[in-house]
């Protein structure tokens, strides 16, 4: 769970910091989604994020999720919890009917093989990165919700812009029809998910 969180932290500290730039916050030729708006927040950007879109990022990384726990088997994988390998995603590509082209991990396949020595030390490695990842993160979300609560960016000259809304949450409206008729989706898929990861770890 620590290097899922870990990933998941280097993913989200490197995001703030792009999401922060010009080149990502200002203006764009072909706005990215309706009802863009330049110069926000990485939070603001966030909100401002249609619902149908944020549903397709959930499930999006959901696919990938059920997908690295064992749904749908790949071949020669094992479960962490059954003696597999922590931190290893099984490969991806041409699954999805075959519309899935690269993998997400070396997707062009230039990097070289590692020696399981080598690979324990990447994932060591990995593990302390995804830590101060996690500490990293966290303080860049306190800052920007508390103003100096993290007096190293006041030491370093660094400015985190002030948020004051929900942080990175996820709140749409019961009411909204959308939400009450994709409910019945997202609970079939995560019964569906449940019933892989089961099945994968009995194996």
């Amino acid at each position: 769970a620590e290097i899922k969180h870990g990933r998941v932290a280097m993913a989200g500290f490197l995001g703030f910091v792009v999401q922060s730039t010009p080149l990502v916050s200002g203006e764009h030729f072909i706005q990215p989604y309706k009802g863009y708006v330049a110069g926000v927040t990485p939070q603001e950007q966030w909100d401002n994020i249609p619902l149908v879109g944020k549903l397709q990022i959930l499930t999006f990384v959901g696919m990938l999720e059920s997908y690295g726990e064992g749904a749908g088997s790949p071949a020669g994988y094992v479960h962490y919890t059954k003696g597999g390998q922590p931190g290893y995603y099984p490969p991806i590509k041409g699954q999805g009917l075959g519309q899935i082209p690269l993998n997400l991990y070396d997707p062009f396949d230039i990097l070289p093989e590692q020696s399981p020595a080598e690979k324990e030390r990447g994932l060591f490695a990995e593990v302390n990165n995804g830590r101060l990842a996690m500490i990293g993160l966290f303080s860049l979300l306190a800052e920007s919700a508390v103003p100096g609560s993290n007096p190293q960016y006041k030491i370093l000259g660094v400015t985190i812009p002030e948020y004051t809304g929900k942080l990175m949450t996820f709140d749409p409206s019961l009411d909204d029809p959308f939400i009450a008729q994709f409910g019945y989706v997202l609970g079939v898929c995560a019964i569906l998910q449940q019933l892989s990861i089961k099945r994968a770890a009995t194996k």
